[in-house]
C-alpha cells in the first residue's frame, strides 16, 4: 500500500514539474514573440530643403542639405520614444489626417513619419513638417528635442 501511495504522489509531482515547464515555455514564447522597434525615421522635404531624422537603436541621425550630425541616446529617451508609438494605433498610422495642406504649395515641408516594427514598416500619411497630426505630434516633437 505504502508503494502504491508513493507512486501516485511522484505522478502527481512529475505532473506538476510538467505543467510548470509548459508554463515557462509558453510564457518565454509570448515574450520573445513582440517585435521590438528597429527604426524611426522623420523625414520632411521640399524643393531645395530637406530634415531628416533617424533613430536606429541607440542612435540618432540628423542630416539636412547643408549638415549632418550623429547623436547618442540614452536608455531614457529610447524609452520616451518607444512609450510614445506604444501609444498610437501603428497599423492605422498611414490613414491620419493632416490638419493643414500649406505643403501643396510649398507653404511647409512634406513630411512622414516611418516606424520600423521587425521586418513591416509603418509609413504615415504626409502631412505639414510644422502641423504634424495630433496622434503623432509628441513623437516628432520629442525627435527634434533630441537635436536641440
Amino acid at each position: 500500500m505504502t508503494l502504491f501511495l508513493i507512486f501516485i504522489k511522484m505522478k502527481a509531482f512529475i505532473s506538476l514539474i510538467i505543467i510548470l515547464s509548459t508554463m515557462s515555455c509558453v510564457s518565454q514564447k509570448s515574450n520573445s514573440t513582440q517585435e521590438s522597434i528597429k527604426e524611426i525615421v522623420f523625414n520632411a522635404q521640399t524643393r531645395g530643403s530637406l530634415v531628416n531624422i533617424t533613430v536606429s537603436d541607440y542612435t540618432l541621425f540628423y542630416k539636412t542639405h547643408g549638415n549632418s550630425k550623429t547623436y547618442a541616446i540614452n536608455a531614457s529617451q529610447r524609452k520616451e520614444l518607444e512609450a510614445l508609438i506604444n501609444k498610437i494605433n501603428i497599423k492605422n498610422i498611414s490613414e491620419l489626417k493632416a490638419p493643414s495642406n500649406k505643403r501643396a504649395f510649398d507653404g511647409a515641408l512634406r513630411a512622414t513619419l516611418a516606424i520600423k516594427i521587425g521586418e513591416t514598416n509603418y509609413i504615415s500619411s504626409e502631412f505639414d513638417d510644422d502641423n504634424p497630426p495630433e496622434e503623432i505630434k509628441a513623437i516628432i516633437d520629442t525627435l527634434r528635442s533630441y537635436i536641440q
